[in-house]
C-alpha cells in the first residue's frame, strides 16, 4: 500500500522529521488558502503515486498567490505522464502546497527490508535529486549502507556514519542525525516496507530536511 507525499510528510511530521511547511489542496481554492496560510514563495507539487514529477511539469514553484492559483488550475485533473506511470499516465486530484526551502545540497536516503536477509537496509547517497535507480547502476560506490537488525534500534555510532558519509559538517552533523533517527522511528512504528526522501536536503540555514516522502507498507 502507498500513501501520498503530503500523507507521509505528517508522519513525518509529527513524529520529529523536519518538513516544510504544506497543505492539501483538492481544489483551486483550497491551493490558494493554503498559499495564503504560507504567506510567501511556495510550491506546488503534484500528488500520484509515482516519482518522477519534476521532470514531467508536476512540480512548479510559485511566487504570488496568482500563479499558484494558475498552476493549480493546470495541474488538476491533468494526466501526468513520468518515467514511473507508464504511457497512461495518472489523473492529478491533489496538489500539496508547501513553503519553498533555501536549499543548499540535496541528497538521497531510503530504508527498505531486504527480504532476502532478513534485515532492513538504511541507504544514503550524496547524487539526491536524481534517479537512485540510475545511481545505484552506474556509480553504486556512491550509496552508503547500513544493516539492522528487525529489532535493532539505529546506534548512535550508525547515524554518525550516514552524518558523515554525507559530508555534513557542524551543526549540519546535529541536524542530520536528529533526522536519520527520526525516520528511522517512522519507518519501524508503522510497520513500512519502504521509506524514500529523495531529496533530503540541507538549507541555508544548516537544517537537515525531508522534502519529499515515499512510503510504503505491506498490505
Amino acid at each position: 500500500m502507498n500513501i501520498h507525499e503530503y500523507q507521509g510528510k505528517e508522519l513525518f511530521r509529527i513524529n520529529g522529521v523536519p518538513v516544510p511547511m504544506g497543505y492539501p489542496a483538492f481544489s483551486i481554492e483550497e491551493a490558494i488558502e493554503a498559499a495564503k496560510k504560507i504567506n510567501g514563495k511556495c510550491v506546488v507539487k503534484a500528488q500520484i503515486h509515482a516519482g518522477g514529477r519534476g521532470k514531467a511539469g508536476g512540480v512548479k514553484i510559485a511566487n504570488s498567490i496568482e500563479e499558484v492559483e494558475s498552476f493549480a488550475s493546470d495541474l488538476l485533473g491533468k494526466i501526468l505522464i513520468t518515467h514511473q506511470t507508464g504511457p497512461k499516465g495518472k489523473i492529478v486530484q491533489r496538489l500539496l502546497i508547501e513553503e519553498a526551502s533555501n536549499i543548499k545540497k540535496e541528497f538521497y536516503a531510503g530504508i527498505v527490508l531486504d527480504r532476502a536477509i532478513g534485515k532492513y537496509v538504511f541507504m544514503v547517497s550524496t547524487k539526491g535529486g536524481v534517479e537512485i535507480e540510475k545511481v545505484a547502476e552506474k556509480t553504486p560506490e556512491k550509496i552508503i549502507k547500513i544493516t539492522l537488525e528487525p529489532w535493532q534500534d539505529l546506534q548512535p555510532y550508525q547515524a554518525r556514519r550516514l552524518a558523515f558519509s554525507l559530508n555534513l559538517k557542524g551543526e549540519q552533523i546535529k541536524s542530520g542525525i536528529k533526522t536519520f533517527n527520526s525516520l528511522w522511528k517512522v519507518f519501524k512504528k508503522y510497520d513500512c516496507s519502504l521509506m524514500e526522501i529523495n531529496p533530503l536536503v540541507i538549507t541555508d540555514e544548516n537544517k537537515v530536511i525531508a522534502l519529499d516522502s515515499k512510503i510504503n507498507f505491506d498490505d
